[in-house]
């Protein structure tokens, strides 16, 4: 398929979903279960592209509960709890309608590295860095501030209703790697403040997408082409909001014998999806399986 084809396909599949789901989120209890979800989910997918170990059962325990055990680093831990609380400034930050600017940006950074690398946490690099496994020059630190500046001129110059802003966003943002530490974690960040801020769903990567992910981003790093980049992201966008409409839907059909993810678990049961995680939590009720990413699947029965 020709690839403007291919990506008017997709962005007109896209901008029909995003309409679903604004028309959904108009229940503000559909919204605040969505951001609840996000909360874990985002933390749990981007960290493990990070090589983090830990699983999205214990991601939300820490997040939730501050529940932490000994056979996993104490880092990994918090990383989970920054990136948590990275989200919550987000949505804050969203209520309050403001321009997304490079003091934004910084203050998301420092709750990232907060604990972690309190020296670096909210400040440019002032090193070279590289990027393990790949032959990929990042910018002299010395151009890191102009570099920047340029970037959130762009940003300002581009922000309008359309996804490809948000994804370009985070290619540029990440091509820089402005910090010592934290720069995938906060581009992601950027990138799905900015699909938030005008209605579309956050792109999920999930652990299973993160060489594929990685692949692309190099790939334009090192050729400047951002084709494959903006085909896949489109897509993981695409499938993102076919997540919480599903998520969200209460008139979304179950099919006999169909092992159900927790959404539409609470559906069947006519319950938040917090009331099905505390049933699991005091042992009410117990899943049928997991997922091999750690999601818990139920029997309709």
């Amino acid at each position: 398929m020709n690839y403007e084809v291919e990506m008017n396909s997709i962005l007109d599949e896209i901008k029909a979903n995003q309409q679903k789901l604004k028309t959904l989120l108009e229940n503000p209890n559909n919204k605040k279960e969505m951001y609840k979800w996000l909360k874990t989910e985002l933390a749990y997918t981007s960290n493990a592209i990070e090589g983090n170990t830990l699983t999205r059962k214990e991601t939300e325990l820490v997040i939730d509960d501050g529940i932490t055990s000994t056979s996993k680093p104490l880092q990994h831990y918090i990383e989970a709890v920054n990136h948590a609380k990275a989200f919550e400034k987000i949505i804050a930050f969203l209520d309050e309608d403001k321009n997304i600017n490079e003091n934004f940006m910084l203050n998301i950074h420092k709750i990232i590295l907060t604990g972690l690398d309190d020296d670096n946490a909210g400040f440019y690099r002032n090193c070279r860095v590289r990027i393990s496994g790949s032959t990929v020059i990042m910018p002299n630190p010395l151009k890191v501030p102009d570099l920047m500046t340029d970037f959130y001129n762009w940003l300002s110059d581009n922000m309008d209703n359309e996804p490809l802003t948000a994804i370009l966003a985070h290619l540029k943002f990440v091509s820089i790697h402005p910090f010592v530490d934290g720069n995938g974690r906060c581009a992601r960040l950027l990138m799905n403040t900015i699909l938030l801020k005008f209605g579309f769903a956050p792109i999920i990567i999930r652990p299973t997408d993160r060489k594929k992910y990685l692949s692309v981003v190099e790939h334009y790093q090192l050729k400047s082409d951002d084709k494959p980049y903006i085909t896949f992201m489109l897509n993981l966008l695409n499938r993102s909001l076919k997540v919480l409409i599903t998520m969200l839907d209460t008139n979304i059909e179950i099919e006999p014998n169909e092992l159900l993810t927790i959404s539409k678990y609470a559906k069947l049961k006519n319950v938040p999806t917090s009331t099905i995680r505390y049933w699991v939590k005091v042992g009410k009720i117990k899943p049928a399986s997991y997922t091999d990413s750690g999601y818990m699947l139920f029997k309709k029965d």
